[in-house]
C-alpha cells in the first residue's frame, strides 16, 4: 500500500503542477482584464464626449475590485498548488522508503486539502479523484507506521 500511495502522490503532484500554471494565469488575467475593463469603460465615455456619472465610477470600481479579489484568489489557489507539489513528492519519496511517517501524514492532509479547495473554486473533476486517493492512502500508511513504530509498554 505505501507504493500505491507514493504513485498517486506523485501523480497528483504533477496534476497539481500543471492544475498551478492554470490558476496562476486564470488570476493573473482575471486581474488583468478587470483593470483593462475599467480603462476601457473611461476611454468610451471619453469617446463619447460624456462625463461619467460618480454612480457609474462607483459600480466600475466595486467590479474592478470583485475581479481583482477573484483574481487574488485563483493567484493565491495556484502558489498553495506550486508549494503541495514539493510536498507531495518529499511524501511520496518517505512513503517509498518508509520513514518519517509524520511527513507523510502532513502530506496526505496537504493533498486532500488541495483537492478540496479545487473542487470548492471550480467542480468535481477525475483530477481530483488521483489527490484525494492518494491522500488517503497516505493517511492510512502514516498510522500504521506510527503504530508499528511505538515503543511496547510492559
Amino acid at each position: 500500500m505505501r507504493v500505491a500511495a507514493g504513485i498517486c502522490l506523485l501523480l497528483a503532484a504533477m496534476l497539481n503542477l500543471f492544475g498551478s500554471l492554470g490558476y496562476l494565469g486564470g488570476g493573473a488575467a482575471t486581474t488583468g482584464i478587470s483593470h483593462l475593463s475599467k480603462i476601457a469603460m473611461e476611454e468610451a465615455a471619453k469617446q463619447e464626449g460624456r462625463e461619467m456619472s460618480d454612480a457609474d465610477r462607483q459600480s466600475m470600481e466595486v467590479a474592478t475590485g470583485v475581479g481583482k479579489g477573484i483574481g487574488g484568489l485563483l493567484m493565491a489557489m495556484g502558489i498553495f498548488l506550486l508549494v503541495s507539489v514539493g510536498i507531495l513528492i518529499a511524501g511520496a519519496v518517505f512513503l517509498f522508503q518508509g520513514v518519517n511517517w509524520k511527513f507523510i501524514l502532513a502530506s496526505g492532509v496537504v493533498a486532500i486539502a488541495a483537492e478540496v479547495c479545487g473542487i470548492l473554486l471550480t467542480t468535481f473533476g477525475l483530477s481530483n479523484v488521483m489527490g484525494l486517493v492518494g491522500g488517503t492512502l497516505a493517511i492510512i500508511v502514516a498510522m500504521q507506521m506510527n503504530k508499528s513504530a511505538a515503543p511496547v509498554v510492559v
